[in-house]
Formats: structure tokens, sequence, C-alpha cells
């Protein structure tokens, strides 16, 4: 009896403190929402500029440690434009449904998704991001899957002339 009695008080003494402990929990994410439309300039060419007509939807999520500190930021991005040239009205169409994943403890920045792609009437495709790219704090490519060449090495000026 006497060892079943020590065997409940150690079990007991165990125990208690987990009873007593206020449950972990962590902070929920925030969110918020952004919707953004309008025409901006894009590049100037010889003879005529380009605009950029955009409308985008964003929805912004914060993430927390069990302490309240942020820790990752989700950016989700679904927008649609169109690039058209002010003189004669050609247009190049894009959408950027994509999401950006910001890791603030490890210091990188993810892009995942159709960053954009842009069309061009008969021709199809003419820029195009897509896939997955990771990023540290200095802009050092760390990870790279599916085509990235940007809006680099494209000649607007020519395809919308």
């Amino acid at each position: 009896m006497r060892g079943r009695f020590r065997f409940l008080l150690v079990l007991a003494l165990a125990v208690a403190p987990l009873a007593l402990a206020a449950p972990a929990s962590a902070t929920e994410p925030t969110v918020e929402t952004f919707h953004f439309e309008g025409t901006v300039p894009f590049v100037s060419c010889e003879g005529f500029d380009i605009i950029v007509n955009f409308s985008v939807d964003i929805v912004e999520r914060t993430f927390y440690d069990n302490t309240g500190e942020p820790i990752r930021i989700q950016i989700q991005f679904q927008g649609e434009g169109e690039l058209v040239n002010t003189v004669t009205g050609a247009t190049n169409t894009g959408s950027s449904p994509s999401m950006v994943i910001v890791d603030l403890e490890a210091g990188t920045e993810t892009e995942v998704g159709l960053v954009f792609h842009n069309n061009l009437p008969g021709e199809g495709i003419v820029a195009l991001q897509a896939g997955r790219i990771t990023v540290d704090e200095d802009g050092n490519v760390l990870f790279s899957a599916g085509p990235q060449p940007g809006f680099e090495g494209v000649d607007w000026c020519s395809i919308l002339d």
C-alpha cells in the first residue's frame, strides 16, 4: 500500500504543473485586403508612350509565433493589366495570379505562381514569369524553377509600335 501511495503522490506532483499551466496559443493571423486600379506610365518610346491600365486585388496575411512576433507574411495577388500605345491604341494584355511569401525569420522572399504573362493579339505570350523563385535579403537567388525572364529583354516599343 505504501508503494502505491508513493507512486500516486509522485504522479500527482508531476501532473500538477501541467494542470496549472496556461495553454500556449499563437496569435491569430491578421488579414488585410487591398484593391488598386488606375493608369500609370510604363515606358517612353520614340514618338509615343506606353501606359498601363491595371486592376489588382491583394490579400495580405501576417502569421505570428507564440509570443506575438510576426514570423511570416503571405501576400496573394490577383491582377490584370493592359499595356497601351498612347498614339495608335495598340494593346498588350496580361494577368498575375501569384503569391509572395516573406519569411521574417529566415530573411527570404519567395514568389510563387504566374507572376505575370503578357499576350499580344495574334502572337501569343510575349513576356512571362512563372514558377517559384526564392531570394535572400540581398536579392541573391537561392532557388529558381520555371521561366523567370521577367520584363527584361522585351522590346515593348517594337511590340506595341
